[in-house]
């Protein structure tokens, strides 16, 4: 092998990862009431909402300058045509 497809060669055939060490110990779970979940979901909900408030949206749905140009020249030049076959 020549000296560019020896570094390829280890390139890609390097599998070390490390080594995969786990934890001590899981952490347990904690049994919650009903009430107690309720008021958190509902504190959170709060305050996703109350700074959603907050927030300013750009308004997407403007139509471009270039497609009002259009519109306006065809209707410009149907008009024309109007008045042209109206005068005949």
């Amino acid at each position: 092998m020549n000296g560019v497809n020896n570094s390829v060669a280890v390139y890609y055939t390097s599998a070390d990862v490390g080594i995969l060490t786990p934890p001590d110990k899981i952490k347990g779970y904690k049994c919650a009431t009903d009430a107690e979940l309720e008021t958190k979901f509902q504190t959170l909900h709060k305050d996703v909402y109350s700074k959603q408030k907050h927030i300013s949206f750009e308004d997407k749905k403007k139509t471009p300058t270039l497609v009002k140009i259009l519109f306006g020249g065809g209707l410009i030049a149907l008009l024309w045509q109007l008045i042209k076959a109206v005068r005949k």
